[in-house]
Order: C-alpha cells, then structure tokens, then sequence
C-alpha cells in the first residue's frame, strides 16, 4: 500500500468529506500532507475553511496512518483504491467515484457484466417468485447480480443466484466486519464462499444509518449495466436506486405488479411515468443489454447448419414464437418447417413449449 493508499485510508476513516479528499489528493503529493500539513495551512483554509483545516490537523500524521493501517488489516478486509487499474470501470464513470471501496471476495466480479436487482423489504409471495425467475435466470446466463443483502428481495437475489450456480455481489450499508442484518451473516459467508463479493463504501467498524443506505444504493446501480425493480413502495428506498439508474445513464427495468398492492406502488408509479421501462421477461432484460448467452452460443452451431435451420434461429432470438408466426417469419413451407422443428428440437438447438410455441 502506497503513501496516496495509506492516507486515502485514513480520511476516510476520520470522515473528512468528499470534497477536502478530493482537494488534497489533487493538489498534493500525500507524502508531503503526511510529513506535515501545516505548511499548506493558507491554501487549506482558503479552499476548506479553518474547521476542516484543524480536522486535518489533529488527523492527518505517520503514527495515525500506521494505527488506521493495521487495524484495517486485522479485519481481512481488502480495499480498491479510484485511478488503480483493479477498481470497478463502471463506478469510474458515475458523479463522485468513492476513492476507496472496501471488499471481501472475489474482486474480479467488480469488472464483470452485472445487473442490479432490488425491490421491497416487505414483498409479497409474487414478489420473491419475480425475483428468483429474474435472478435465476440471468445468473444462468452470465450475468453478475447485485443487490443489498438487507431483507426480503435482495436475500431473495442472493439466494437465488446461488442456487442457480451464479456469481452475486452484496452491497453492504456499513462496515464488513459486521453483516447488517446480523441474520444475513451465515448468507454473506456463502456469497463469498461460492466466488461471490461483498463491497462497502465504509470502512470497519462503520455501523449503518439511514444515509449509507441511500449512498449504498448509487453503487449498486453504479455497478451495473442496468438496475430491475420488482416490488417499491410509495416512498420506498428501492425508488433512489432507480433515481441513480437514470442519471448514471443505466437501464432501468420495472415489471409491473398488482395495483392495489402498497408493496408495489412506487414501481408501478415508475411504469406509469417511464413506460419504456416495462419488463415482464429476463430475455428482454438480456435483450436490451445485448447480453444473451444463447445467442451466443447458437450462433457458433450456426455454421454447421442449413441456410432454412439459420432463419429459424434467427427468428428464434425474438422470443417465444407460436408455429403459424414462425412460418409466416421465415416463408418456410409447413410440412418442411414441422420436420425442421422436430429435428432441431431433437438436436438440442430450440425447445418446444406447450400451445405450439418454440424458443430457444
């Protein structure tokens, strides 16, 4: 760890604001502010003010570094650090990049394609069924999931993800040596346990409050290609994440629920607003990313079949499509497309659903 590193560490820590962080690493070598801040006491007060300069005052020295230092070790706790080539790219490009992230896991995942899941703390059964078709399925695609790890959808994410063989990564509220809500500990050891990520703007020790949850929830959207609402309140804090999704320039995807549900009126307030945003399926989710494992997938057989075989597929990567569709799609006469569906039904290459429908 650097000199830059070590006093990144200890601002953060000391909470000094984002803005006094910023001016100081911009303008001065950290080992200079290290061996002596008052030298720049003029310009430090000009530009922050006389409190924020006696804050760094009684803060900022060697034998203080050193105590922040070893007690973040002690926690194996592991940290990224902004303009390092190991931190996140797309929390690179958000308004403010925190200068420090603090993880345990897997930090590779901070560089993979994810999308964020949230919704309600109190969802009904058809919000944790959403929930799992979504993170299931998108997790069976390749997507990274990420959620809060707070209670009800985002457990239901995590879970979830596991149990279909997924990577997720969990953004806490507060410090990672304690997991909040104590009742999700044993569920924080398995994300990491099974290649997972736990991150945290905060350093240990940091308990949550109702603040670094709202400031939680613009790196979950920042992390991601784009954020799935399921369940919101009318003043539900899932609606902030959805607020950062926009100005962060993500996608946003809302999938309605009943109308009379107190769990669901924020998110079916968004659809009324934002319609664009409707989503009933993961494949459109998959679709609007340009994300979609099997396409890719089919696409190599591709070479090895028929220019008709070729058609279908590619008609196939809509959606579901029932058989008269299909053969209006392709022109494919009807006797010649039941025996093109059947064999490629057999090889492997489309399914078959009930009501004549096929898909990939």
């Amino acid at each position: 760890m650097n000199a830059r590193e070590k006093l990144i560490l200890l601002l953060d820590e000391v909470m000094i604001s984002y803005k006094a962080t910023k001016f100081l690493l911009e303008n001065y070598d950290a080992e200079e502010i290290i061996d002596g801040v008052e030298k720049y006491k003029n310009e430090i007060v000009d530009n922050l003010g006389d409190a924020m300069f006696l804050k760094l005052k009684n803060a900022i020295s060697l034998k203080n570094i050193e105590k922040t230092v070893l007690e973040f070790e002690k926690f194996g706790i592991l940290a990224v650090f902004l303009g390092n080539d190991d931190y996140p790219k797309q929390i690179e490009q958000i308004q403010n990049p925190p200068f420090v992230l603090y993880y345990k896991g897997d930090k590779n995942l901070f560089n993979k394609e994810s999308i964020a899941i949230v919704g309600t703390r109190r969802p009904t059964a058809y919000g944790r069924e959403v929930t799992r078709l979504f993170a299931s399925e998108l997790a069976d695609a390749g997507l990274v999931t990420v959620s809060g790890l707070a209670y009800g959808l985002d457990m239901e994410v995590a879970v979830s993800t596991l149990e279909a063989k997924g990577k997720t990564i969990a953004v806490l509220g507060g410090g990672l040596d304690k997991v909040y809500p104590e009742q999700n500990t044993d569920l924080a050891r398995k994300i990491i346990e099974n290649g997972g990520l736990l991150v945290s703007l905060y350093p240990p020790k940091r308990r949550p409050t109702r603040y670094s949850f709202v400031e939680r929830n613009r790196i979950i959207s920042g992390l991601a290609l784009g954020t799935i609402i399921v369940e919101a309140g009318e003043s539900s804090g899932t609606l902030n994440t959805a607020n950062h999704t926009i100005e962060q320039g993500r996608e946003l995807f809302v999938v309605p629920a009943n109308i009379t549900s107190v769990s669901s009126l924020g998110s079916n307030k968004l659809i009324e607003e934002l319609p664009e945003t409707f989503t009933i399926s993961p494949k459109r989710v998959l679709k609007v990313l340009g994300f979609d494992k099997n396409k890719e997938e089919n696409t190599k057989k591709i070479k090895e079949i028929s220019a008709q075989e070729k058609t279908i597929l590619e008609a196939l990567y809509e959606g579901e499509i029932d058989f008269d569709t299909l053969q209006e799609k392709t022109k494919i006469e009807s006797k010649s497309l039941i025996s093109l569906l059947t064999m490629m039904e057999i090889s492997g290459l489309i399914k078959k659903l009930p009501g004549n429908f096929y898909s990939l």
